[in-house]
């Protein structure tokens, strides 16, 4: 006699219990979608898997993606080791992660989303760690991504870029 096949809920809480046994891996990594121009800053919390990479490339699918943002993660989950598609690259973000979004810096003429992971300060509130002079060193490392990130291919296939462009919630 068969199993019964899992059903989609039971394969999501299944691939977040998978995710939650790796290490968590603080990184800079990119989306291919940001939030809505002009929208105010706020905070979101991620309800699925949300996926990013440490390639600019990849997460804009060769830079033709809808938007950039750029993602200061502390806890997601690299899972590159244990991906189909390791040149991705990718890093996980775990569902009830908390972001700051809406924060917009221009880089090359380009709208780049800051989102950062926040982390809970002593007083038990979600709290920021970027300054503003952090936020000019970025915007630097990011503009030096950009460019060496022109005219280069993706190393995946471009239908797997589409995971890097979904909606944070």
């Amino acid at each position: 006699m068969t199993a019964p096949r899992p059903t989609s809920r039971e394969r999501f809480e299944r691939a977040v219990e998978g995710l939650s046994r790796l290490p968590p891996a603080g990184a800079v990594t990119f989306c291919g979608v940001t939030s809505a121009p002009g929208a105010a800053p706020g905070v979101v919390v991620t309800r699925g898997i949300t996926a990013t990479s440490r390639d600019l490339v990849v997460a804009t699918a060769a830079l033709t993606s809808p938007g950039i943002a750029v993602v200061l993660g502390r806890t997601g989950r690299d899972v590159a080791p244990v991906s189909a598609a390791p040149d991705a690259q990718e890093v996980a973000l775990l569902p009830g992660t908390v972001l700051s979004v809406g924060r917009f810096i221009q880089v090359a003429g380009l709208a780049v989303e800051v989102i950062e992971e926040l982390t809970r300060a002593g007083d038990g509130q979600w709290a920021t760690s970027l300054t503003e002079q952090a936020i000019a060193r970025l915007a630097a490392v990011v503009a030096t991504t950009l460019g060496n990130a022109r005219g280069v291919p993706c190393p995946v296939e471009a239908g797997y870029c589409g995971r890097f462009a979904a909606p944070l919630v």
